[in-house]
């Protein structure tokens, strides 16, 4: 319960081996005993985030002096630059940001290790930018992100799957 009383807008109700999730008091479906309420708990944090996102961005465009009705667009926005990108140049900088801090090295120790498969910081700080790379550095960057080239070539390219999504 909140703060006034008031239903939280995620719910779980347990007597039974499957208990009833409810969404702003509606049934939406069952769950597992174990699992309800973890996921009630998800669920509802998830609610909390949603509004502050809307709150913030709707004191964001009002400082500015902006349209408030395109709230839900600078939400979409936010949310959109803040998932993991899939493919792109952008997936494969977070790959080698990955890579960087699995191998516990400095952004200059990290440089001259690629430097040594063949990646000059130059271009390594290129993909960091998000510039479009060309198929020569695909086997460098292969050996270095430790991963096929066709799959390097996969998440620089988009596979068929998402490009048809």
């Amino acid at each position: 319960m909140s703060l006034r009383n008031e239903p939280l807008d995620w719910q779980v109700e347990s007597n039974n081996f499957y208990v009833p999730i409810y969404h702003k008091g509606d049934l939406v479906g069952f769950f597992k005993q174990e699992y309800a309420s973890e996921v009630i708990k998800f669920l509802n944090e998830e609610e909390v985030l949603k509004k502050a996102l809307k709150m913030a961005c709707t004191d964001l465009i009002k400082k500015i002096g902006g349209d408030t009705s395109k709230v839900n667009y600078l939400m979409e926005k936010y949310v959109k630059t803040s998932e993991r990108p899939k493919y792109g140049t952008r997936a494969i900088a977070l790959l080698l940001y990955e890579r960087q801090k699995e191998l516990d090295l400095s952004n200059q120790e990290f440089a001259k290790f690629c430097d040594t498969f063949k990646l000059s910081p130059t271009e390594l700080n290129n993909i960091y930018a998000g510039e479009a790379f060309d198929d020569s550095l695909l086997a460098p960057l292969s050996r270095i992100l430790g991963i096929a080239k066709e799959r390097l070539l996969e998440v620089r390219d988009g596979s068929e799957k998402e490009s048809n999504v």
